[in-house]
């Protein structure tokens, strides 16, 4: 079965920034290259708009990657509603909650995609990660990058 990824704003942050900076790692950016291209690795556009805000030469380069990203059509925004009305504390005040996650969480859930997220659950409802959501919600648990890349079975050493 051919895995579909919806990649979260952390997930993508702590790649680039922080486990596998494309300077070091440049084969791992080649394969999520190949990934974007066969349409397996998607983002609502709201993560793209995030990243505007956290690192600009990330941004940059993922406007170069336009196929990635999934408008925020009435279905995910729907969707997106049902879990922030389930699930207010997703997005919040505290500077680490992102607008981003319940539009991640809606496209996977719309397009039955596997999140890939930096995050790891709470096990508090009153501060909810995307892991936490996901196991309330009865998705599939939820994969952080290096298991997306055993999964893949890259080799890039």
């Amino acid at each position: 079965m051919i895995v579909v990824y919806c990649i979260d704003t952390s997930a993508l942050i702590a790649a680039w920034q922080e486990r596998y900076p494309p300077e070091n790692f440049p084969r791992v950016w080649e394969k999520f290259d190949d990934l974007i291209g066969s349409e397996r690795l998607l983002a609502p556009t709201e993560v793209l708009r995030e990243t505007s805000k956290r690192s600009d030469e990330l941004h940059g380069w993922l406007k170069q990657r336009d196929k990635m990203f999934r408008e925020l059509e009435e279905v995910i925004q729907i969707e997106a509603a049902n879990v922030l009305a389930t699930y207010p504390r997703l997005v919040g005040e505290r500077k680490l909650r992102t607008s981003a996650d319940p539009f991640v969480i809606a496209l996977a859930r719309v397009e039955s995609l596997q999140i890939v997220t930096d995050e790891k659950p709470t096990g508090n409802l009153n501060r909810p990660n995307i892991p936490d959501v996901c196991n309330g919600m009865g998705m599939p648990q939820t994969m952080n990058l290096l298991q997306l890349i055993q999964a893949e079975g890259w080799v890039v050493g």
